[in-house]
């Protein structure tokens, strides 16, 4: 009876779902014809578009596409780290790219390209054909072209064309009081130190804000680790001053854990989320981290910053072998701990 149950409601729901996007589709058909004047934001000087104006690149495979040759690019690189090439080149010459074809082959999804000076080159993009074909279904088509933007979006053919984003993501330092393998950061690994001044932290927020149409709604202080940064607090505050409506970390948690006094300052200055280091629960399954009672600072951090009122989102980067097995226990923390923990964001490697 249940097994019948659940198939007659997932009928019910494909006639929902079917039913309702038929009377969307009318209802934009009829749209067209006589729409209602476009809305012009606040945080843009040109009007919304309505969905029939939202234009889509090429989908679908096989199609062409422009890409970079990875030893092109790490060339270039090097002679602009050794002063061998000025950095502007970037953004008046096509350095490292080259046209690629994305394809489908038995069932995956592949990009496939040819360097002059590299030679062939092939990456895989899924594994299942038919699930990317989903995903880019639900492509919306493209936003707002971006405006008054000249000065700040320079990117030469990389330059950020539709769209307002999401989250700003600012890393206030490479420095990290933990030495973690893999680290997405390389952080304390690469031989120099690379911290932003307040200026430049102060000239990220406020170019952000300025660009029309108004892109970065939230921030994200990231590194290293941000909290290492001597303007951490200091940032989060001033961009919360300057309108972003929210303000987060991704943090691995010690300095929270440290001192509930710091969890209340980063509350205060206007931290609202927390995208908390967590790959598993008990000191043992963090033992790669090489710190022997990590599990117990994660959660002395996590009853510190919700004491605060700092919203906490755990983040698992999950590599097998190492901790993939820790999905389930993870979810049911997550589950005997509702009023901590907003979210889980999985990320495997």
């Amino acid at each position: 009876m249940a097994s019948l149950s659940k198939r007659v409601l997932k009928h019910v729901d494909s006639a929902v779902c079917t039913t309702a996007a038929g009377a969307f589709n009318t209802i934009q058909f009829f749209n067209k014809y006589r729409p209602n004047p476009s809305f012009t934001p606040k945080w843009s000087e040109k009007p919304l578009l309505k969905s029939w104006q939202k234009t889509k690149p090429t989908l679908g495979w096989p199609r062409t596409t422009d890409s970079l040759c990875p030893g092109c690019v790490k060339e270039a690189r090097e002679r602009i780290m050794q002063g061998e090439q000025d950095w502007r080149t970037l953004t008046t010459e096509p350095v490292g790219e080259i046209k690629a074809t994305i394809l489908e082959r038995d069932g995956k999804i592949w990009m496939v390209k040819d360097c002059p000076k590299h030679g062939h080159i092939e990456d895989l993009m899924a594994i299942d054909a038919k699930f990317l074909e989903h995903i880019e279904s639900q492509f919306p088509g493209r936003d707002i072209r971006a405006h008054n933007d000249r000065d700040l979006h320079n990117h030469g053919s990389s330059t950020v064309k539709y769209g307002r984003g999401a989250v700003l993501t600012v890393d206030l330092t490479n420095r990290c009081n933990m030495m973690c393998d893999p680290c997405f950061m390389d952080a304390n690994q690469v031989g120099f130190v690379h911290e932003l001044e307040w200026d430049e932290i102060k000239t990220i927020l406020d170019n952000a804000v300025k660009i029309k149409p108004r892109r970065q709604m939230s921030v994200q202080f990231s590194g290293g680790e941000p909290t290492m940064s001597p303007y951490f607090l200091q940032a989060v505050r001033y961009a919360r001053e300057v309108g972003y409506n929210s303000v987060q970390a991704a943090t691995n948690g010690i300095e929270f854990a440290k001192s509930r006094e710091f969890a209340e300052l980063a509350a205060d200055a206007g931290l609202r989320y927390a995208y908390l280091q967590f790959d598993g629960i008990g000191n043992a399954t963090n033992q790669h981290r090489k710190i022997g009672n990590l599990f117990d600072v994660k959660l002395k951090a996590i009853d510190n910053m919700h004491a605060a009122g700092t919203e906490i989102i755990l983040v698992t980067t999950l590599v097998n072998n190492v901790n993939n097995e820790e999905v389930g226990p993870i979810i049911n923390f997550a589950r005997d701990n509702p009023g901590k923990i907003a979210f889980i964001a999985f990320q495997p490697v």
